[in-house]
């Protein structure tokens, strides 16, 4: 019953179907939708099942016979057995591909179908865009009352390029080679150039180049000259070996005092190395610190328990004696400290007209000298010189010409340095400023190394200072006279401690 049902739904489907199709094309009907077919009964369905199964097959063939593409009828088939595909058997049609007569319906010549109205075309969206207004008409068009918009952040300029821009068919241009850079330097750079990396115990030397640049050469100090590197004095200048052959070039300089023309070789011993001499010259003609005062120059003894090879010998600057005597006797109680002399060496004398004690507690120094700091400094690099070298130990010293010196300076360099800082076992702080000499073991030096090695030193540059060196500012003389007064304490109690 089933299968006898959904036949007979097909069988109705392909009527209605085939009835739409027949309507479509037939020019003398009116285009009006086609009936819908009676219902049938359920009682007729099961007995005209079976007929109109029968004449379905009729009426599908008759259907599509009566379909025209063309006016003409069709032509009988000339092989009946052609399946399809180009069969030549078949008449041209005439005038099969002649223009047609423009109609006024706007259907196709040869189109058997109805009359149709051609459809309009569907209508393309265009929307036109404004251009953007400039900011004088976007102000200009504001209403009344309304808010300023914000004003446009500030952006620089693109900068253009003087090339033309690329083409989409153009290539991107190649990428330039990188040349090496030359080896070939000239003479100025390679005064420059740094002859090794920074490494520990090394520093930048302190020349000037011809392009008026700073040398960047890294010049190794030797450790006696390293030594003397303080907070209070700064760091030793260093040079490199054309600098220093630069520096040895002039014979003196010109006093800033009153003019006069200094001799370097007049207060420079030869037997001193090229380094020490060049540092001497180079503080030779530097001018005076605005913090160098007036000051004395002291020398310790610091005394061994057991009898020693060698002498230590402490020698520094003070503004007031009397109290840095004091200081070094509780700064460091385990060695014996005796004061051997001060600069200068102005003793006042005693009550009975005798020369004044070097006792502590006995001590009247005299008049100070001038610009303790400078003076300490020249006396401290050859004095670093001596202990480094031994050079005074040569029975020839002090006639000793340049290539001994020289020999003496290259065979410390191999020795270890007795005069680099160490740490005190007894206090544990570091003792600067000590020098350890060789003692004379025999002649008439021996036991003589105060009087006939480090005084005769320090009088010397003591008396260059007081020649070549300014004379004391405004300032500097009322602080002298305020401590002859005995009042220092009270003025200027900072620059007399």
């Amino acid at each position: 019953m089933a299968s006898n049902y959904a036949k007979e739904k097909a069988k109705r489907m392909a009527e209605n179907f085939l009835a739409k199709l027949v309507d479509s094309f037939d020019s003398q009907k009116e285009d009006k939708p086609p009936k819908p077919p009676p219902k049938p009964s359920p009682e007729a369905t099961s007995s005209s099942s079976s007929n109109h199964a029968a004449s379905a097959q009729h009426d599908i063939s008759s259907v599509f016979n009566n379909l025209l593409i063309s006016n003409q009828p069709n032509s009988p088939s000339l092989n009946p057995h052609f399946v399809g595909g180009f069969n030549p058997g078949y008449p041209a049609i005439p005038n099969a591909y002649a223009p047609a007569a423009p109609s006024s319906t706007g259907t196709h010549p040869s189109s058997s179908a109805p009359n149709l109205v051609r459809p309009v075309a569907m209508p393309t969206p265009f929307v036109e865009f404004p251009g953007q207004q400039s900011l004088t008409m976007q102000m200009a068009l504001l209403p009344p009352g309304a808010p300023t918009p914000a004003a446009r952040p500030h952006s620089n300029p693109v900068i253009s390029s003087s090339e033309p821009p690329l083409s989409p068919s153009s290539k991107p241009p190649k990428p330039s080679p990188v040349k090496p850079a030359s080896s070939k330097t000239s003479k100025e750079d390679s005064i420059s150039a740094p002859s090794a990396p920074g490494r520990p115990g090394q520093g930048q030397c302190a020349g000037v180049t011809k392009a008026g640049k700073r040398c960047t050469r890294m010049v190794k100090l030797r450790p006696a000259l390293a030594s003397l590197d303080s907070d209070d004095s700064g760091t030793m200048p260093r040079f490199c070996h054309q600098h220093s052959k630069e520096l040895l070039g002039p014979s003196g300089f010109y006093a800033r005092k009153n003019g006069e023309w200094v001799e370097f070789d007049a207060w420079i011993p030869s037997y001193l190395q090229l380094e020490t001499r060049v540092s001497l010259r180079v503080e030779m003609e530097r001018s005076r610190s605005s913090s160098d005062v007036h000051g004395y120059i002291y020398t310790f003894e610091i005394r061994e328990t057991t009898e020693t090879d060698t002498i230590k010998l402490k020698v520094g600057r003070a503004v007031n004696l009397v109290k840095r005597i004091d200081q070094w006797g509780k700064q460091c109680g385990s060695k014996e400290q005796v004061l051997r002399g001060f600069y200068p060496g102005s003793v006042e004398p005693d009550e009975d007209g005798g020369e004044g004690s070097l006792m502590k507690g006995r001590v009247k120094a005299g008049e100070k000298a001038a610009w303790c700091h400078r003076l300490e400094r020249l006396i401290h690099i050859e004095l670093a010189d001596l202990v480094s070298t031994y050079i005074y130990l040569d029975p020839a010293w002090p006639n000793i010409d340049e290539a001994a010196s020289t020999s003496a300076g290259e065979t410390a360099n191999n020795s270890k340095d007795s005069n680099t800082p160490r740490t005190c076992p007894d206090c544990g702080s570091m003792h600067k400023e000590i020098f350890e000499f060789q003692r004379w073991k025999r002649g008439k030096n021996k036991d003589k190394e105060w009087e006939n090695l480090v005084k005769p030193v320090v009088e010397r540059w003591g008396k260059f200072v007081e020649l070549t060196s300014p004379g004391p500012s405004k300032y500097h003389i009322i602080v002298y006279i305020c401590q002859l007064l005995s009042i220092h304490a009270v003025c200027m109690p900072n620059l007399t401690e």
